[in-house]
């Protein structure tokens, strides 16, 4: 065989091998570290070993408490471009009047979860800390999910104290001020507040469901942290529907699992139907309008 001919086998097998995948940009808008950021990754290269379609690219973009991220997803038109997103994504645009997307701009694909946050400090009770008169929370950037949550408890305690909102690029960077004493308090999910351990306590936490020993904070019963996946409101239903069913799939692996239940992330709704997530999209803005209601930040 010659070498023309060699080089047309060679072309051939790439083309056969998955050299010719259609890229996904899959963007996730905080820390790659953080443990929802895992489960996302985790999906996304579970989905590209099942499948030969698509090549599922993760990628990070910080800022904003995520707006800069979902602004790419929103007005880049070039490719097929998915974004997953935390509360945040409901809570911004009603809390900031900059926000730079609206929520016509995208369609839900899948929910992964719900999680609990919790209220950390360092070796402070809560009435310790509602002793002081000014009182440092430190949140993981203006309009994240974990800031609504700060807004939505300490509005309760603001007579008689100063409560001020100290934002950071995200919970690493606020839990780590926490631990050094540079602040009092923060909110994070209950997955990672439990992996430090003994360096912070956790006074309670948020959500209807009694997990382990933790105290069910007051008046944040439905403040639980939501991490989803949408799409670009013009990708295709048939496309749309083609990428929900592989990542649904990619989902039930066991280390999708794992990652999961570390975090205590659950599932109220098992939604696949197009009707169904456009309800619970619709109905969870409405939702947040009410949370994020006299909590106008610009």
């Amino acid at each position: 065989m010659n070498l023309k001919k060699l080089l047309i086998s060679f072309l051939l097998v790439l083309s056969i091998t998955g050299y010719t995948k259609e890229r996904v940009i899959a963007m996730w808008p905080f820390t790659p570290a953080s443990t929802q950021g895992s489960y996302f990754r985790a999906i996304l290269e579970q989905a590209n070993k099942e499948q030969d379609k698509y090549e599922f690219i993760f990628e990070n973009k910080t800022g904003a408490g995520g707006a800069i991220a979902t602004q790419d997803i929103a007005t880049v038109r070039t490719g097929t471009r998915i974004l997953a997103h935390s509360g945040a994504y409901f809570a911004r645009p009603f809390m900031y009047s900059d926000t730079p997307y609206n929520f016509e701009q995208f369609k839900p694909l899948m929910i992964m979860g719900f999680s609990p946050a919790a209220l950390i400090t360092k070796n402070k009770t809560l009435e310790q800390l509602l002793a002081q008169k000014k009182i440092n929370i430190a949140t993981a950037g203006g309009g994240s999910s974990v800031h609504l949550f700060a807004e939505a408890y300490f509005k309760q305690y603001k007579e008689g104290r100063d409560i001020v909102m100290i934002h950071y690029r995200d919970t690493n960077e606020a839990a780590k001020d926490v631990i050094g004493g540079q602040v009092d308090a923060s909110f994070e999910f209950l997955g990672d507040a439990k992996a430090r351990g003994d360096l912070i306590t956790i006074i309670g936490i948020t959500g209807k469901s009694k997990i382990e020993n933790f105290r069910l904070l007051p008046n944040m019963e439905d403040l639980v942290g939501i991490f989803a996946i949408y799409a670009p409101k013009d990708m295709p239903t048939g496309q749309v529907a083609e990428i929900q069913t592989m990542l649904l799939k990619a989902e039930k692996h066991n280390l999708v699992q794992t990652l999961y239940k570390r975090d205590y992330t659950y599932k109220d709704y098992n939604m696949t139907v197009p009707s169904d997530l456009t309800s619970w999209y619709t109905h969870t803005i409405k939702q947040f309008e009410i949370y994020t209601k006299g909590i106008k930040l610009q």
